[in-house]
């Protein structure tokens, strides 16, 4: 027999708009700098219990609102350099952020208009995985082809390495998964008043938690330990590319970590990015501090610095050893759009956008380098490189065994925006099964383990260093291995089984 779908009346205009507020709200609070980690269970309720009953447009609607209300809310980190660090005035500078998150804000709100046009004749208990499936996909589609991996559902979750483990299997999109399956079910039951909708999310969540629990007790580090010494200068902006500027911070970088290598040995040192904040090339002298540095301390030191070797511009990490000096070097392949270089079309944002452009372009690396003259084999991603996990794992397949990720946060302030970049190393340490140091000028610098437990922290905005014993990775898991098909594959085919298996049902 043929079922009859069955529907249900939208909530009232009001009603609806409180929730899409409140799904914003809670987003928001989830993430740092408030960081209320639990409220990513409960933070799409609202908004999927907004699209229940709607048809596929006002779906797109209400969810677009959504994401472009929580994503400004969130990212208005990205209005701090272009007003206090480039000079730009706040009105392009909200005017920019505005623009970029309505543009990428397309994409989930096209997932949620697929959601809305299947909800009625979804069975209730099928409803909250279709939704996080397509959630989920959108994901993927706004970071991986998109180019924007911040924002994610499973985000606020890195401090939790037992809710997190299954990025091991299918990455953050995985455990974005289950988060926005157990959200989009309370908000399904709450506006449907039947706990039918809780049930397979809370299987699909105990699961997790299961699976989370058995690897944090069954991953570990084969070999013996490195000791590795983070240094962070806590350089402030104003203090950097100035006459003298590269002089003084490498004299600082050198200072503090005597003092650390005289507490202890070390088998290797590691500065943030740019802690050379001069061509590295042009300035054979600071070339020399480091290499003398590296034989006082019998240990390479990893630092970034501009180079113009061979002709190319390129924000770069170096590998400097007591033997060879500037040993190896890696090149910066994912550059900032129009801070590092101007993207295709970026000349018509060149009138809103003047002093950030301004300035010559670097120009990006071509090779995911490991560095093979160090204690161990390791690669170093520049800033927000880390945030790619598609390049992550190709470090991994080229025989990277540690992840050293070096940045300069400074840019940002105290806006929450060092946290949420941590939190991306967190799911790089799981998805790999490596462990991650980072070091950024003013934090958050630490040190994370392959099950993505923050061993260790410095304050940020503080000079500060520490020494961590770290090793190298065992062989690669699943995700680092097979990479984005399986997690898609996955989601994919629960939203057609959930299509396709769906029947009205009355409730």
């Amino acid at each position: 027999m043929r079922a009859v779908a069955t529907s249900r009346s939208p909530l009232s205009g009001w009603t609806t708009g409180v929730l899409v507020a409140l799904a914003a709200a809670l987003t928001v609070a989830s993430s740092p700098p408030i960081g209320i980690a639990p409220l990513a269970f409960a933070m799409l309720a609202p908004l999927v219990a907004a699209l229940d009953g709607r048809r596929a447009r006002d779906g797109w609607l209400l969810a677009y609102a959504y994401h472009v209300a929580m994503a400004v809310g969130i990212v208005r980190w990205l209005v701090h350099p272009m007003v206090h660090e480039y000079g730009l005035s706040a009105p392009p500078a909200w005017l920019f952020t505005v623009l970029l998150v309505a543009a990428y804000s397309a994409i989930p709100a096209t997932a949620a208009a697929l959601y809305c046009a299947l909800r009625p004749r979804l069975h209730p208990a099928a409803a909250p995985l279709v939704f996080a499936a397509l959630w989920s996909l959108a994901e993927w589609l706004r970071s991986e082809p998109g180019g924007l991996p911040w924002l994610l559902t499973a985000h606020p979750l890195f401090g939790f390495p037992l809710a997190i483990q299954t990025a091991a299997l299918g990455g953050v999109y995985a455990v974005g998964f289950v988060v926005a399956a157990l959200s989009a079910a309370l908000g399904i039951a709450l506006v449907r008043r039947t706990p039918i909708p809780l049930v397979l999310p809370a299987l699909l969540g105990l699961c997790a938690l299961a699976y989370g629990a058995r690897e944090i007790d069954r991953v570990a580090s084969p070999g013996d330990a490195i000791r590795a010494g983070l240094v962070q200068a806590s350089v402030p902006q104003r203090e950097r590319f100035t006459a003298g500027s590269a002089e003084r911070n490498v004299r600082r970088h050198i200072e503090l970590t005597r003092a650390l290598a005289a507490t202890q040995p070390l088998d290797l040192a590691i500065w943030s990015e740019t802690s050379v904040d001069t061509d590295l090339d042009a300035t054979p002298r600071l070339g020399d501090a480091l290499a003398r540095l590296a034989r006082e301390i019998g240990a390479p030191v990893v630092t970034g610095a501009p180079r113009s070797a061979h002709g190319r511009r390129t924000n770069a990490v170096v590998l400097v050893t007591p033997q060879r000096g500037v040993a190896e070097s890696y090149d910066k392949q994912v550059l900032v759009p129009f801070s590092e270089f101007d993207p295709v079309g970026g000349s018509l944002l060149r009138p809103l956008l003047g002093p950030v452009m301004a300035g010559e372009p670097y120009e990006a690396g071509l090779a995911a380098t490991v560095f093979r003259q160090s204690p161990v084999a390791l690669a170093t991603p520049v800033c927000f490189e880390i945030t790619y996990p598609a390049l992550m794992r190709r470090f991994r397949s080229n025989g990277a065994r540690l992840l050293v990720n070096l940045s300069n946060d400074a840019w940002f302030g105290r806006t929450g925006y060092s946290e949420l970049h941590f939190a991306h190393a967190v799911f790089r340490a799981v998805e790999l099964r490596s462990w991650v140091l980072r070091v950024a000028n003013t934090g958050v610098s630490g040190v994370i383990d392959p099950t993505g437990r923050i061993v260790a922290t410095l304050p940020t905005f503080e000079e500060a260093t520490l020494v961590a014993q770290v090793h190298a990775a065992g062989p690669p898991p699943f995700y680092a291995r097979f990479g984005d098909g399986p997690v898609l594959a996955a989601l994919s085919a629960v939203t057609l089984v959930g299509a396709l298996a769906s029947r009205a049902v009355a409730v």
